[in-house]
């Protein structure tokens, strides 16, 4: 387990010792790749960031989160911080009533029928809140981010995984049991390889950061090959497509027009007016950005994609931390609560 307690490429205005507020939430967020944690003011603004290589067991992702909730809380007492929640953003299904993950895909392995609210309000006696992190990269957007003045758009968080959070008529979509918008999950190609989720085809198996990993070792040896010195990831990849390595540019070309094509179907479905998109693919480029742009205004049906706006989230890889910590502000206004 490598911590880095660092704060690499945080938002403009972050700083580690500074609020604009005295009131602080407690935001993790749990991905495939990283587990970080950071105190959110009221503003979205970011403090005493860390980063840690999340566990490989359900019991040791709980007591790394639980330790780290810990650690935030001293560091906001002894900076005379008001603690108003903890908020927690992870991969997988969420019941966002209770506070438990009740399933998750192969990406964060062994992660399911966790009832993380009740273990962290019992060890830390701290109000949490849980939820889906497409969910909670949705609303980062719409509270301080692109989608503050839409009523109807499409978060898209494109990392190891896709995630995704849906708002209509201004509300988040959440759907019968909150399993809602597991936009990372819409078929493709239905003889495709099998998803982390059990599927076959999935648009995550080809867009995503694994996804290109996965297709760049199953058809393009060359490329692999041209590797050399670090791991094939998706940043890698983008590096030689850059320097102009022909495979490379073909591979993000064909992952952004799955995008693309899955994105259209999203679209023709719920009619926003905005996609936005985040996360640590953002820096893909062109090669991937222009074929998924030109591939889903080309396949949305008219008139809904003429006015469709595409956007990059001014949020970078931050929203949904950010959103975690909005949670536990936006329960606090429901409910009334003073602190």
């Amino acid at each position: 387990m490598v911590s880095r307690n660092v704060m690499p490429d945080l938002p403009s205005g972050t700083t580690r010792s500074s609020m604009l507020s005295d009131k602080v939430a407690i935001a993790i967020d749990l991905g495939g790749t990283n587990l970080r944690v950071a105190l959110v003011n009221e503003a979205g603004k970011l403090s005493h960031w860390k980063r840690h290589n999340p566990p490989g067991r359900k019991q040791s992702i709980i007591d790394m989160m639980v330790q780290l909730v810990a650690e935030a809380a001293r560091l906001a007492e002894s900076e005379h911080l008001a603690i108003v929640g903890v908020g927690i953003s992870t991969g997988g299904r969420v019941d966002f009533k209770s506070g438990t993950i009740v399933d998750s895909t192969t990406l964060i392995p062994d992660w399911k029928d966790v009832h993380i609210k009740d273990i962290v309000e019992e060890s830390i006696n701290i109000p949490t809140v849980v939820d889906n992190d497409g969910n909670c990269s949705a609303v980062a957007e719409r509270v301080f981010g692109k989608g503050k003045s839409a009523q109807n758009f499409i978060s898209i968080a494109l990392g190891t995984g896709i995630g995704g959070g849906i708002y209509v008529d201004g509300r988040i979509l959440r759907g019968e049991n909150n399993y809602a918008a597991e936009i990372g999950h819409v078929t493709v190609n239905a003889e495709g390889p099998r998803c982390s989720c059990g599927g076959r085809g999935c648009v995550e198996m080809y867009a995503s950061g694994s996804g290109l990993v996965r297709w760049a070792k199953e058809e393009y040896p060359m490329l692999v090959r041209e590797i050399v010195g670090s791991e094939v990831s998706a940043k890698a990849i983008a590096g030689l497509a850059r320097s102009g390595n022909i495979q490379a540019l073909e591979l993000l070309a064909r992952s952004g027009r799955m995008l693309g094509a899955a994105t259209a179907g999203w679209v023709n479905i719920f009619n926003p007016s905005l996609i936005v998109l985040s996360g640590s693919l953002i820096g893909l480029g062109d090669p991937y950005f222009k074929e998924f742009r030109e591939t889903l205004v080309s396949r949305a049906i008219r008139p809904t994609a003429d006015n469709l706006k595409i956007e990059f989230s001014d949020l970078r890889n931050e929203a949904g931390i950010i959103g975690a910590a909005a949670l536990v502000f936006e329960f606090l206004r429901e409910n009334h609560t003073r602190v």
